[in-house]
């Protein structure tokens, strides 16, 4: 059975994210994917058409292709309200599902707290979500407006301080802490029901109770995060991109490159940095769920779960 309620050290935080993973995380993925899944296909969608709008703009625009076509006015007029409609989707969407996708994690971890051998129902969690929802904006406005100015503060004082190189031990303190900070604040602000700004210290005082271990912790996921992320895009996308370099440029091909095949090309690109957008999607929850057990270990540090539930079940012995 998985411990929630737990103290933890650095290396606790995140062996027991991947034991969360190992017992839950299918589980934990289908109800997400199947929550974000209307989402997800229409961001997918308006990304596409904008992708394919601007890769037939660029193709036309080139020229010197063998039989290029010329940059042609009328598709960017006829097309113009089928970008604008699209780009207006994926600025609404991808609201939506940077509310979905910190919040996912503090409901299923919320109803584990309560019984961690019964995995959340989905229906339960779309409840929660939806009469959460007006508390869910207001965070995302204040989180952006105040950890915006932070954060603008912060690494721009270690920008200044790398110069002396001081500043460049200070971003793999600063980056794990922010994140870290502003997610623990949505567990206090959801689970406990405080106020954004009682959160806030809230969150930054159970950071600094253990304080190298939370960062470090926070800073090791990122980081694989960041190495499976770049694993699954960059690799693609550089062989793509290699391979259309050398079309261009081998002599033998050049004549026959023409702009139907640069447009596939970005075509391609398209797909895969959708690809790239959906994993990091995913990925990011093993840093939502890190922060989660940074939470319920604060919450047994103060309210010692684990210790009343071992007299409850000594009792019930009895």
């Amino acid at each position: 059975m998985f411990e929630l309620f737990k103290t933890r050290a650095f290396a606790d935080y995140i062996s027991d994210t991947f034991q969360f993973l190992k017992i839950y995380g299918k589980h934990y993925f289908k109800n997400y994917l199947k929550f974000a899944f209307v989402a997800l296909l229409i961001l997918m969608v308006a990304m596409a058409m904008i992708g394919m709008f601007y890769s037939r703009v660029m193709a036309t625009s080139l020229g010197g292709f063998g039989g290029a076509e010329t940059f042609d006015n009328n598709f960017v007029t006829e097309n113009a309200v089928m970008l604008i409609i699209s780009t207006v989707l994926i600025i609404i969407v991808a609201i939506y599902l940077s509310i979905l996708n910190y919040s996912y994690p503090v409901y299923y971890l919320r109803f584990l707290s309560k019984n961690a051998n019964i995995k959340p129902e989905l229906s339960d969690i779309r409840t929660h979500f939806k009469s959460d929802l007006g508390r869910l904006v207001i965070f995302g406005i204040l989180v952006v407006i105040i950890f915006g100015i932070i954060a603008l503060i912060s690494l721009g004082i270690a920008t200044v301080l790398s110069f002396i190189l001081i500043g460049l031990l200070l971003f793999p303190i600063i980056i794990p802490l922010l994140t870290t900070w502003s997610t623990l604040t949505l567990y206090f602000y959801l689970n406990q029901n405080q106020s954004f700004f009682e959160a806030l210290q809230n969150a930054l005082g159970a950071i600094f109770k253990n304080f190298w271990s939370i960062i470090g912790a926070s800073f090791c996921i990122m980081l694989i995060v960041y190495i499976i992320n770049m694993a699954v895009t960059m690799i693609p996308y550089m062989i793509l991109m290699f391979s259309m370099f050398f079309g261009i440029q081998n002599p033998e091909h050049y004549e026959t490159f023409s702009s139907s095949d640069f447009s596939l090309y970005m075509i391609l690109m398209v797909i895969i940095y959708c690809l790239g957008m959906l994993t990091g999607l995913i990925l990011n929850h093993l840093m939502l769920i890190q922060t989660g057990l940074v939470y319920y270990s604060e919450r047994e540090n103060t309210e010692h779960h684990s210790l009343r539930q071992s007299i409850d079940e000594i009792g019930t012995n009895e």
